[in-house]
């Protein structure tokens, strides 16, 4: 349905002359975004850059637009173990688990299987890159110890860094430049990229308050060319932040979405607690689809799901999990050990920031659930997944295990009191 739209009748796509100046006056869905007519403003020129790619490669056949989606979710599934390195500070075996984790989430069906779902999965793949090259330039992770050197993965491990006082390799701003391009280009594929301005800023401020404490630790201070490059580099970020922003604003002429009741019913019901309800049920929803998808569905349009409108609703129990759950998840990362506490709110960042746009709550979507939207997401949900349960793994194996040699004593049962004798050794 969206892809005869938007790739088989898009002008920039089977256009026989290919324009610029058109590809940027028209919406992804090949529609004028000024003047009369309907548009829903969706600016998306790379990702209708590389239709008309494969347009010119081989026509309208679509086993090539398809073959590219696979390579493509193949691609961004490795890079999210080359983000679990790079910027998480993950080994490799830990690694390669998340890459794979990511490749096989059904969630993301939508993304693979459907052309115009492509834009998720370029926006995720150059957005990717561009946390990889903040965290090489400016902020590499201190490295967390495998917990089976066995398994390590080589490929992974050869981009691994400890930092040192918050500096990474690259200490002229110039370079800056090369993360926040890959942002825009992101956003140029999916607006939802524009969203990843605020994973730098985030690592900046965990590793400044690593470094701070440090130095408190060591009666020191923090050197002034450090808080000078710290500075000209958040500088640097809301500068481009703002600059774009403002941009992309000027250029598509605002941000206004024009929906029908049948793309997003709850967006025109009348009554205000029953749209926030219902978006809260759909905060569930979504929880659910990363968690345990049980079922997809391409299209929840018009009455697929319910409006909620009284808080008596047994539906409400979904939000409800998924709130607590959220909390609970928070409060378990924030008590992590500093470094697995960095790549947990790392993950998290990118879980919930790159959900923001989906969520209703900045602003009403065109559509009541859309699978497709998870795709960024699920990139932070898969490497959260990997630090906590590496922090967990990694907390049990570095707890004293008792070891009882007395006859008639149990594996795992502890002798009586005063008994810990040399019968008995503590295993670190």
């Amino acid at each position: 349905m969206d892809d005869t739209v938007g790739v088989s009748r898009n002008p920039n796509v089977v256009g026989e002359a290919f324009s610029f100046n058109e590809l940027m006056r028209r919406d992804f869905w090949g529609l004028p975004m000024h003047g009369s007519g309907w548009t829903n403003k969706s600016f998306r020129p790379l990702t209708t850059l590389t239709f008309r790619w494969n347009y010119l490669l081989h026509g309208l056949e679509s086993s090539g637009f398809h073959v590219t989606n696979v390579l493509l979710h193949s691609l961004t599934a490795l890079l999210v173990g080359h983000t679990a390195t790079v910027a998480l500070g993950f080994p490799g075996s830990w690694a390669a688990v998340a890459s794979a984790f990511f490749g096989i989430h059904p969630v993301h069906t939508e993304n693979v299987l459907y052309l115009v779902c492509r834009a998720d999965i370029l926006a995720c793949l150059l957005g990717l890159m561009a946390i990889n090259a903040y965290g090489m330039f400016f902020s590499p992770p201190a490295s967390l110890r495998p917990l089976w050197t066995s398994l390590r993965v080589r490929p992974f491990d050869t981009h691994c860094f400890t930092p040192s006082l918050g500096e990474g390799a690259a200490q002229n701003p110039a370079w800056m430049a090369v993360p926040v391009i890959l942002i825009v280009a992101s956003g140029l594929c999916k607006e939802s990229g524009f969203t990843l301005f605020a994973i730098p800023f985030l690592m900046e401020l965990l590793d400044f308050l690593t470094t701070q404490a440090l130095a408190h630790h060591h009666k020191e201070r923090i050197g002034r060319r450090i808080i000078r490059r710290l500075r000209l580099r958040i500088g640097l970020l809301i500068a481009s932040t703002i600059l774009v922003f403002v941009a992309r604003y000027r250029h598509t002429g605002g941000t206004k979405l024009n929906m029908s009741p049948q793309d997003n019913p709850i967006s025109f019901e009348s009554v205000w607690q029953a749209r926030v309800l219902s978006y809260a049920y759909l905060h569930g929803v979504y929880m659910q689809l990363l968690v345990w998808p049980k079922f997809l569905c391409y299209d929840y349009s018009m009455d697929a799901i319910p409006i909620v409108r009284e808080t008596t609703d047994c539906r409400l129990l979904l939000p409800l999990a998924a709130y607590v759950g959220a909390i609970g998840t928070v409060s378990f990362v924030l008590q992590l050990p500093t470094r697995h506490r960095r790549a947990g709110l790392i993950a998290l960042a990118l879980l919930v920031v790159t959900y923001l746009p989906a969520s209703n709550i900045l602003f009403p979507v065109g559509t009541v659930v859309g699978e497709r939207l998870l795709y960024v997401p699920s990139a932070g949900y898969c490497l959260a997944v990997v630090v906590v349960l590496h922090a967990y793994l990694q907390g049990t194996q570095s707890r004293p295990r008792v070891v009882p040699r007395r006859r008639g004593l149990t594996a795992g049962r502890l002798p009586p009191s005063g008994e810990l004798t040399g019968n008995s050794q503590i295993i670190p």
